[in-house]
């Protein structure tokens, strides 16, 4: 009689745990590059005169999609492919993955907006490195010479934040500052430096407290609560990011204080426009996503063919009731071109 050798049940499911879980192993970096991607340029990458890679920590999803707009536009029209990788749920080690792979690709050149920390100072350290071209956005990253920098001047934003509380209250008033600590050391300095400057300008203004966001709604709401039940003094809170201004307003809404506390805020949204409209913020500074990516990729391509790093300053437009609906237009729905 032939002894037929059975093997445990438990046993092979064990090794088909683990074949599967090897395979998980091998795919899952190309699952984290595939995912997220939104590209204009699906065909084969040797058609184009660059490959670039455009990379953001996406804190806004209707912004950034205009940036990408604006930035695909410029990349059509100069044959280059451009893919655009953001993370999910502000998923920092997704957008770490993103950079490390695009560095490894080689690509022509990186358009990026990170956090300023140590782990994506040193990607884009391996980039300049191995000699691919960087545009950073505004704000996240340290200014140095090794990068170009898109984007608005922090130190202006200040400025004419304190200008515009001024302008919203007029008597004397003491404010909080939500700045979001995912800007870079100098991008963060440089937004008080400004504010402060402005506020000298007033004597019966003045600055009590400044508060690190982390650039996230639900967080601000959170910071608001304190703010209004620890400072009773404060009389107006100022934002440098869009969604803390939404977390403000909406707080402001829910303890009913909207007659009691003046938002000036940072960033255009649809539900920040309705905000707006309905006197809960008072106003907010914009400046155009679309104009942000067409001057990233021109950025690039500058560096591509001549290697001299640019600063490019964009300009800040004072968005409020009177002129809300126009601007938001203009913004999101005009120019909305280059993203399908």
């Amino acid at each position: 009689m032939k002894n037929d050798r059975i093997i445990p049940i438990p046993i092979v499911l064990f090794v088909l745990i683990m074949i599967g879980l090897i395979i998980f192993i091998i795919k899952i970096p190309n699952l984290l590059w595939n995912e997220s991607i939104t590209t204009s340029h699906p065909h084969n990458l040797r058609n184009y005169s660059y490959h670039f890679a455009m990379i953001v920590h996406n804190t806004e999803e209707t912004y950034w999609k205009q940036v990408y707009s604006g930035a695909s536009d410029l990349a059509r029209r100069e044959n280059v492919a451009l893919e655009y990788y953001s993370s999910r749920f502000l998923n920092l080690k997704e957008l770490e993955r993103f950079l490390e792979m695009a560095v490894l690709s080689s690509v022509d050149g990186l358009l990026v907006s990170v956090p300023d920390k140590p782990e994506f100072r040193n990607r884009i350290n391996e980039a300049v490195a191995k000699g691919i071209p960087v545009v950073a956005f505004s704000g996240s990253l340290p200014s140095n010479n090794r990068i170009s920098e898109v984007g608005i001047s922090m130190h202006v934003l200040g400025y004419k934040s304190g200008e515009a509380l001024h302008k919203a209250v007029g008597a004397g008033v003491k404010a909080a500052v939500l700045i979001n600590s995912n800007f870079s050391a100098v991008s963060y300095n440089d937004y008080l430096k400004g504010f402060r400057a402005a506020l000298q300008n007033y004597p019966n203004l003045s600055l009590e407290l400044v508060v690190n966001s982390q650039g996230e709604s639900i967080s601000a709401e959170g910071q608001t609560q304190m703010i209004l039940k620890n400072h009773p003094e404060i009389k107006a809170i100022i934002c440098t990011d869009p969604n803390d201004t939404l977390g403000v307003a909406k707080v402001v809404v829910d303890l009913n204080k909207v007659s009691q506390i003046t938002i000036i805020g940072s960033g255009l949204t649809k539900e920040i426009m309705n905000y707006i409209k309905l006197g809960v913020i008072k106003g907010v500074w914009a400046n155009d996503p679309y104009e942000l990516g067409f001057e990233g990729v021109s950025a690039l391509l500058r560096l591509k063919k001549s290697q001299s790093q640019t600063k490019v300053t964009l300009p800040l437009i004072y968005v409020e009731a009177g002129n809300v609906e126009e601007i938001y237009h203009n913004f999101f729905i005009k120019s909305a071109r280059g993203f399908k």
